[in-house]
């Protein structure tokens, strides 16, 4: 009774150190920079003001509409709580940190003051040595779906590895269960979990053929089990695509992808010495040692496991351009925090590990403080990974997107009307702002908020939110009196507008041969050529040197598709430009102009576009259109100079 006593008090101590942790490491700080941040705040937005999830929230962020939404409305939980400074992703890591610095010490604490020593040593190099990296996907681009599922697939796996030793049948239900539940999160932390469930059976499986000649079919069986939980959950064939895109990902350190690959070799390398180590030693000296073997076996497991997938979607994109940089980046954060793990894991049980182990009833001084070394380790990673300066002025933040709010709800400026954009917030803010603030929907314009936090043509926006004193805030062009910090100009006055070639755009009527009817979002081309005669200004014809801008979008029906347009005007040099599937959304491409070109009224466009597709030969429907290049919006600038 007393032993079960003393296991509860340890239990509500680790929850509270777990909380204070957490408190600590998010006070006054968004520790997102990446497009999750604004869906992020949206919903606690919603949570502060209505104390509902409303549905229709989730549709204005679009990369975000397949995606499971448990990760987000446990941030709306930790919002409607009334603590919206806690930051629930981070409070989840900390836990599932705790756990395994836990299992660490389990294992420490049965081998010398001397390994324990250097393997702390192991610890704090590896957290130094990789905090450039590890830090830099935290603060800059914390993936909040995919951190949440990180913490879940560790909390799972922890219970996997009480289960295995266990009863093994059971030990595979549960890992299909605990797959199928971390996809509801984020299909990266669930690939890992997958594999490393796979790794811990194929281990206990291979012990039993090596040692004790048994051929066991429910580990077998149970290996392919694990792998339908994956391919079986409701979001992997709806969420696989994603991998296809560019996202917003920025490591505090110019980290290469063959960089990354190099630090996923290092990781499969320690891991798989590790669980060779485990496999190899004799079944009496497991049983004796059964928790510290238990534990080095999970830990080397889920470390294999995340450099596998880092490895894995690497070969994918460099032998098939498959995926995207940003797809193998973001496998970065499974990869450095099992180093941070694996490294002492590694000391502890390949350098000599069995040969110092104290006598099996340790010093009465060693039974007395308990896990506490665990905890003051996992405080002091913690804070070196976590602890930086706050990235944003929250209260300023939280302010300015309550009166960006308030411009849509006391003067109706929403959609396609209005963006928010200025110089005075990170670009992720002006991104937010607009999207879940002003409901605008994804454009060129919204997309290039996210590079440096201003519309590419401020003209083509009617009204644009800013600070007060912004570089867009001109005299004369604000429209109505500052509302507390922000104030609305009008975008025409801030910069000529460009001819938009959408339904009932202004460029409509200079459409040429080879384009169908307009739409909402522009105009496809149907045929091998399309044509547009652009009108030019009395102001225009007086430019030395003169540019084409034309902003394009391409019709790409695969993850694989690439669409050539070359573009010219008569006199000039050809552009040939190549859209692929990380840059479908819009280009912006310039077209140099002749002299002789600003002569007359127009400028005849031309667009050659190679081998365009109809969707009907494809199979997506009926549509007999020959699809090649989708015009947005053109107009003549004075040409970039070179910086």
């Amino acid at each position: 009774m007393t032993g079960t006593k003393a296991k509860w008090v340890w239990g509500v101590v680790a929850t509270l150190w777990c909380l204070l942790v957490g408190a600590l490491l998010s006070w006054n700080r968004i520790l997102s920079l990446s497009v999750d941040s604004s869906y992020h705040l949206q919903v606690m937005e919603v949570v502060r003001h209505a104390f509902i999830i409303a549905p229709q929230g989730h549709e204005f962020m679009a990369e975000m509409a397949i995606y499971p939404k448990l990760s987000h409305r446990l941030a709306a939980l930790a919002a409607s709580l009334g603590w919206p400074e806690i930051n629930a992703l981070l409070l989840v890591g900390v836990t599932s940190a705790a756990i395994v610095w836990l299992t660490l010490f389990d294992q420490a604490r049965r081998v010398s003051l001397g390994f324990m020593a250097m393997c702390g040593f192991f610890a704090v190099v590896n957290v130094f040595v990789t905090r450039a990296a590890f830090g830099g996907e935290l603060v800059d681009n914390f993936f909040y779906p995919q951190i949440v599922g990180e913490a879940v697939a560790a909390l799972a796996l922890a219970g996997g590895g009480v289960l295995l030793l266990r009863w093994r049948p059971v030990f595979v239900a549960y890992a299909a269960a605990a797959v199928l539940l971390a996809g509801c999160f984020h299909l990266v932390p669930t690939l890992k979990l997958a594999g490393a469930f796979m790794a811990m059976l194929g281990v206990a499986w291979l012990r039993d053929l090596i040692h004790a000649r048994r051929f066991d079919w429910v580990g077998l069986v149970g290996l392919f089990v694990i792998l339908g939980g994956v391919v079986g959950s409701p979001f992997f064939w709806r969420m696989r695509w994603m991998a296809a895109n560019n996202g917003s990902l920025h490591l505090a350190a110019p980290l290469t992808l063959e960089g990354l690959a190099a630090a996923a070799v290092i990781l499969l390398l320690l891991s798989a010495w590790i669980l060779i180590v485990e496999l190899m030693r004799a079944p009496g000296a497991v049983e004796a040692d059964e928790k510290p073997t238990a534990s080095a076996v999970l830990l080397a497991s889920f470390g294999a496991a995340a450099a596998a997938a880092m490895l894995a979607q690497y070969a994918m994109w460099v032998l098939k351009h498959d995926g995207s940089p940003y797809a193998v980046m973001k496998h970065s954060f499974g990869v450095f925090s099992m180093l941070a793990f694996v490294v002492p894991l590694w000391g502890l049980t390949v350098l000599g590990l069995r040969a110092t182990s104290m006598s099996n009833e340790p010093p009465a001084w060693v039974r007395a403080i308990g896990p506490a070394p665990a905890f003051a380790a996992q405080l002091v990673v913690m804070l070196c990974l976590f602890l930086r300066p706050s990235v944003f002025d929250v209260p300023k933040v939280n302010a300015i997107l309550r009166d960006v709010r308030e411009v849509r709800l006391t003067r109706g400026l929403e959609g396609e009307k209005v963006m928010f954009s200025t110089t005075g917030v990170p670009p992720i803010t002006t991104y937010m702002g607009t999207i879940a603030m002003l409901k605008s929907p994804h454009g060129g314009n919204v997309l290039s908020l996210m590079h440096d936090g201003r519309p590419d043509r401020p003209g083509d926006v009617p009204f644009i939110v800013t600070l007060a004193g912004d570089a867009y805030d001109k005299p004369g062009c604000r429209s109505g009196a500052p509302l507390g910090l922000v104030v609305v100009v009008v975008g025409a006055c801030v910069e000529p507008p460009s001819l938009m070639f959408k339904a009932g755009g202004a460029g409509v009527p200079y459409l040429r041969e080879g384009w169908g009817q307009p739409e909402l979002g522009g105009v496809w081309s149907n045929g091998k050529r399309a044509i547009v005669d652009l009108p030019i200004s009395p102001a225009q014809r007086t430019l030395a040197n003169a540019s084409v801008q034309v902003a394009a979008f391409a019709f790409l029906p695969t993850n694989d598709s690439t669409r050539t347009v070359t573009v010219s005007v008569p006199g000039g040099a050809p552009e040939t430009f190549t859209f692929n599937r990380q840059d479908a959304i819009r280009h912006d491409y310039l077209l140099a102009l002749p002299p002789e070109a600003l002569k007359g009224q127009f400028v005849r466009v031309t667009f050659d576009i190679k081998d365009p597709k109809t969707p009907l030969e494809l199979g997506l429907g009926t549509d007999t259109r020959l699809l090649g290049v989708g015009l947005e919006a053109m107009r003549i600038i004075p040409t970039p100079t070179l910086r």
